[in-house]
């Protein structure tokens, strides 16, 4: 290979599609009629989509686009702090190969409801019923009623929120055969639940639907009347993934670095149990069990991380950590004199958790036009006795204290030149993850050698962080859980709670809801 191509290579590999990439938390972005979308963009509202439709008797995948549109407003009829989400679902679908068509717009009005202990209950119905035309050969299904009501729960966590929820619906539609109209009508009842999650290095929305059909029609002198189930198992996700490329010049100032890529991914499993039919078109008592699957995908946002200066730390086993953590911009400060064996200080580790736990991000429809300004005259005022307001760390002490990550270690004081042990920095991981309830009671039991050896306090974190592989034994076994942590150990430990954050997370959504 030339000199020339290679540096061009290079050129396309290092900085082509430079775009700032965010995951804005975007519940519901696939819908709640079944389909999967290519997922959250940045300022995109119109995704591509793809729904399976058993209305015919037969499972046509339908693909096109749906356009999502959201306004929040101030529920003022409500005497309690509710606000309402009108959220507008635009569908177009078409499957040219079976002649269908879907055309579909669905006004849902949400109502919010915030309790006092930070959770969110969301109650959603139809603002009206929706228009909606399918046509697949010479028939025509019309929507003529909807009744529909979906229920959430949102519990929000320091750097991810959790949801679940349920569904219910009921379609008639009437079908007409372009001749004449209304020779029969459909009727399609829904029951589902979905669970998902909204954190910064990802979202993941599963859901499980269950259809059953009851089809009237006539036939010339025939009434045709027959039924059917079918299901569905879907999951979106939106990660943000870290990948490290090598220069290929060696005539460059840097070996290489990591881009940061926003990848959208929809899966679907499907399947069902609908009537053979006959010559004429007419059922018959034969059942026919179909499955199958679809999976959409977006392309990737791209963004291109800085390169930190740590030559010095060459060969040492921290070394790709320590640089991941710095082009994530988790570690500041000078990167030339870091030094892996000194011990972390609470203000340093303050700042690292709160960007490697970022705040869930803020669908921008999902601000409220009437929010109420920050007093930018407000005096800023510190949490903590010993940390000034011109502490070189205490915004982002404030920050994690403000968050529920961190917290002082009494008599209003934070301590921020002392140091962590292992288990102070679990504890916060977890707490970030909110999953201290996947440890059972009274007292769980670790597999390291110095379990006895985990404080009380720490004891369920440290369990659960076994379970999802945050932290680990090390050659012989022991967690040394009252160790004091080294800048070194917090580069493994911060950059394993990313990667969890990232696909850990993710695959348990999908491994238990969607078999893929």
């Amino acid at each position: 290979m030339s000199v020339k191509i290679r540096i061009v290579l290079c050129i396309i590999i290092c900085f082509s599609m430079i775009v700032p990439s965010s995951v804005s938390a975007r519940m519901g972005d696939s819908g709640y009629e079944g389909g999967i979308s290519s997922g959250e963009a940045p300022n995109k509202a119109l995704f591509d989509y793809q729904e399976v439709c058993f209305i015919s008797g037969e499972p046509i995948v339908l693909k096109g686009t749906v356009l999502i549109k959201k306004s929040l407003k101030q529920d003022n009829k409500s005497t309690a702090k509710q606000e309402v989400l009108t959220t507008t679902y635009t569908y177009n679908l078409k499957n040219t190969d079976k002649a269908a068509t879907l055309t579909r717009v669905m006004i849902l009005s949400t109502k919010l409801l915030k309790k006092e202990n930070g959770q969110t209950v969301e109650e959603t119905s139809l603002a009206r019923i929706p228009s909606e035309t399918i046509k697949i050969k010479n028939a025509t299904y019309t929507l003529k009623n909807y009744d529909f009501s979906r229920t959430n729960l949102i519990d929000p966590k320091p750097a991810i929120n959790y949801y679940a929820g349920n569904l219910w619906g009921r379609k008639t539609y009437q079908m007409g055969t372009g001749t004449a109209s209304g020779s029969g009508k459909v009727i399609v009842e829904e029951t589902g639940e979905f669970y998902g999650y909204d954190q910064y290095w990802g979202t993941t929305e599963a859901q499980i639907i269950d259809y059953t059909i009851l089809n009237e029609q006539k036939k010339g002198d025939i009434n045709d009347v027959w039924g059917g189930t079918a299901s569905i198992k879907l999951s979106s996700t939106t990660t943000k993934e870290v990948e490290f490329v090598e220069s290929i010049p060696n005539q460059i100032s840097f070996k290489g670095g990591y881009i940061q890529k926003q990848h959208n991914e929809g899966i679907m499993e499907y399947s069902c149990k609908l009537p053979e039919f006959d010559q004429n078109g007419v059922s018959t008592d034969t059942m026919i069990d179909t499955d199958n699957s679809l999976k959409i995908e977006s392309f990737p946002v791209q963004t291109r991380l800085g390169i930190p200066n740590v030559n010095h730390l060459r060969g040492h086993w921290a070394e790709n950590y320590v640089k991941l953590l710095y082009s994530l911009e988790v570690f500041r400060g000078n990167d030339s004199t870091f030094k892996p064996e000194q011990y972390i200080s609470r203000a340093e580790f303050a700042a690292a958790i709160t960007e490697a736990a970022k705040e869930v991000p803020v669908d921008p429809a999902m601000v409220s036009k009437t929010a109420k300004k920050t007093d930018k005259n407000k005096k800023i005022e510190s949490p903590f006795n010993d940390v000034s307001v011109d502490n070189l760390y205490f915004n982002q002490i404030d920050s994690a204290y403000k968050r529920g990550l961190m917290g002082g270690v009494g008599n209003n004081n934070f301590s921020p030149n002392g140091y962590l042990t292992v288990s102070d920095a679990v504890t916060i991981l977890i707490r970030a993850l909110g999953l201290e309830s996947m440890a059972p009671n009274p007292e769980p039991v670790t597999t390291f050698k110095d379990n006895d050896k985990i404080p009380s306090h720490a004891k369920k974190a440290i369990y659960v962080a076994e379970k999802i592989g945050l932290v680990e034994a090390d050659t012989r076994g022991y967690l040394n859980p009252s160790q004091k942590l080294t800048k070194a150990k917090v580069s493994i430990m911060f950059t394993k709670f990313i990667e969890y954050m990232q696909n850990g997370i993710k695959k348990d959504y999908r491994e238990r809801i969607v078999n893929y």
